[in-house]
């Protein structure tokens, strides 16, 4: 299984992390916790790569 840390995911999704963190981080927690680090599965990122809101100006 891969993970993604939170500076890969905003920049797959081409958005910026405090946009992620503002906007997405709610809908999409993190399934993977450390004490500074939050991370996702490949799964979750392919989940949100196809979600047509995240990046758009909506």
């Amino acid at each position: 299984m891969k993970w993604y840390p939170m500076v890969k995911v905003a920049a797959e999704l081409g958005i910026c992390v405090n946009t992620f963190k503002k906007h997405y981080l709610a809908k999409y927690p993190p399934e993977r916790v450390f004490v500074n680090r939050k991370e996702w599965t490949e799964a979750t990122l392919n989940l949100m790569k196809s979600d047509k809101n995240i990046g758009s100006a909506a």
